[in-house]
C-alpha cells in the first residue's frame, strides 16, 4: 500500500502548489489592475487569462461584489483556495498516511 500511499502525497503536494500559484495569479492581477489597469503586457494577458475563469464565474454568481468601481471578487477566490487548499490538501496526507 506505500505505493498508494505515496500517490496521494504526491497528489497533495502537487495541488498544494498548484493553488499557491493561483493565488500569487490573482495577487498579481489585483496589483496589476491598480497601477496599470489597462495593460496589455503578454505577461499581465496570461495572467488575466488564467484568472478570469474563476473570478469571472464568481461576477456572475455574486454581482453584489462589484459595486462602485469596487471588486471583491478576488477576496473572495482567495478565501475559497485557501478553504479548499487547507482541506483537500490536507485531506489528501492524512489519506496518504492511513495507507501506509
Amino acid at each position: 500500500m506505500f505505493v498508494l500511499s505515496n500517490f496521494l502525497s504526491a497528489l497533495a503536494q502537487i495541488i498544494d502548489v498548484a493553488l499557491f500559484l493561483y493565488i500569487l495569479a490573482i495577487f498579481a492581477v489585483v496589483v496589476v489592475s491598480w497601477f496599470a489597469p489597462r495593460s496589455t503586457h503578454p505577461i499581465v494577458l496570461t495572467l488575466r487569462r488564467i484568472t478570469d475563469p474563476l473570478l469571472g464565474w464568481i461576477r456572475r454568481k455574486f454581482p453584489i461584489l462589484v459595486q462602485g468601481g469596487f471588486d471583491l471578487s478576488p477576496i473572495v477566490a482567495f478565501f475559497a483556495l485557501y478553504f479548499v487548499q487547507k482541506f483537500l490538501v490536507r485531506t489528501l496526507y492524512q489519506l496518504a498516511e492511513r495507507a501506509q
